[in-house]
């Protein structure tokens, strides 16, 4: 996102718009996000100043024009332009959606899609939203059935791969339900399709690829497991980073795909040399630690963990990297020193800022930590 964010083409809304982003991880940006409700990177937000309501609200990335538009919606609701009903329900559920209340943004956005109907501009975009909603609410049935209904009727670009994206995320939450199975019939090869959209978003092809993996995976076929793996992959190998976020976010990608493959060797390469370009990133080291340690390079593994914790910027990182060095060495059979690292990963667990991220730690660290002393008894 920060290359779109540098597009030349933006430039007149300076002035209008002041630019401003949070890591996820720091400790002074926690209220803000505990007080939206952001779970989810990148989150986007257009504010008001007087009282920093959203006014619109985008979970995941966008193009440049998906972004112009948002940017004009967002300031629509600053200056209080009219507006239609829907588009006053639209904005409820952008609203909704920026604080975390994914069931009142389901039903505001379905209000927005009740009034506007089948020829409101804005529907396609709400579509997608009120399935990422209903995705985020656990509401996997309302979801995919949306979607199946919805995505073949749609306009090919990038809401439409949006809104597969959601319909199949929610068909492999249910995987082998009768709903579930009937609208895998519809969206499976329309998300082969938007993988092979120029309109698609590069991270939505991902989500994408990795989500007709765990398709596969789920239903025991391994040759298409394969098949969207290879795909992934020749792509991340043939994408230049224009900068180090990219890069990162190539390397993430590469750690998921040799992960649903079960190859870890056929990144590791790939990633040796991102943390050789970007020394200081603590995200190289960790993607690269994931790695070592999946492929049973425990050692290699430790010190990766090592060399990033000299430069996490947070405690979620802290935590994450001591998790995967605590790994390593219980798979070294070093039980007593794997427990102390523990401790310690805990003890930053307890630090993060958002709740949800710091349940979801806090009971993993403390789980294997419970195992590891269980283990030495």
């Amino acid at each position: 996102m920060r290359a779109t964010l540098a597009d030349a083409g933006l430039a007149r809304y300076a002035g209008r718009f002041v630019w401003l982003e949070l890591d996820f991880d720091k400790p002074e940006n926690q209220e803000f996000l505990a007080r939206h409700g952001v779970t989810y990177t990148p989150s986007l937000f257009v504010l008001d100043p007087a009282d920093e309501r959203a006014t619109a609200t985008q979970l995941g990335g966008l193009t440049l024009s998906e972004l112009t538009a948002f940017l004009e919606r967002g300031e629509r609701g600053v200056i209080g332009r009219a507006k239609t009903p829907a588009d006053a329900a639209l904005a409820r559920g952008d609203e909704m959606l920026a604080r975390g209340q994914n069931v009142e943004a389901v039903e505001a956005y379905r209000a927005a899609l009740r009034s506007g109907g089948p020829i409101w501009p804005e529907r396609d975009r709400a579509l997608g939203l009120f399935t990422w909603a209903l995705w985020s609410s656990k509401q996997p049935q309302a979801c995919a059935e949306t979607a199946a209904a919805e995505a073949p009727k749609m306009k090919r670009g990038e809401s439409f791969s949006r809104l597969v994206l959601s319909g199949v995320g929610c068909v492999n939450q249910a995987e082998s339900a009768p709903w579930a199975e009937a609208a895998r019939k519809t969206l499976e090869p329309l998300a082969a399709e938007a993988i092979a959209l120029p309109a698609t978003l590069r991270d939505h092809r991902f989500q994408l690829y990795q989500q007709l993996m765990y398709d596969a995976a789920i239903h025991d076929d391994k040759a298409t497991v394969a098949h969207w793996g290879d795909l992934w992959l020749n792509e991340l190998d043939a994408t230049k980073p224009a900068n180090d976020d990219e890069r990162s976010a190539l390397d993430v990608a590469r750690v998921d795909v040799a992960g649903l493959l079960g190859d870890p060797s056929r990144v590791l390469p790939a990633l040796r040399a991102s943390e050789r370009a970007m020394p200081d990133n603590y995200s190289a080291s960790l993607r690269l630690a994931q790695a070592e340690s999946d492929a049973k390079r425990y050692d290699e593994a430790v010190a990766a963990c090592d060399r990033g914790l000299k430069h996490v910027t947070g405690p979620l990182a802290r935590a994450w990297l001591l998790s995967i060095k605590a790994d390593a060495l219980i798979q070294k059979g070093e039980s007593a020193e794997a427990r102390s690292v523990l401790e310690e990963a805990l003890r930053s667990a307890q630090q993060i800022g958002v709740k949800a991220s710091r349940d979801r730690n806090v009971a993993a660290i403390s789980k294997a930590l419970k195992q590891t002393q269980q283990a030495s008894k």
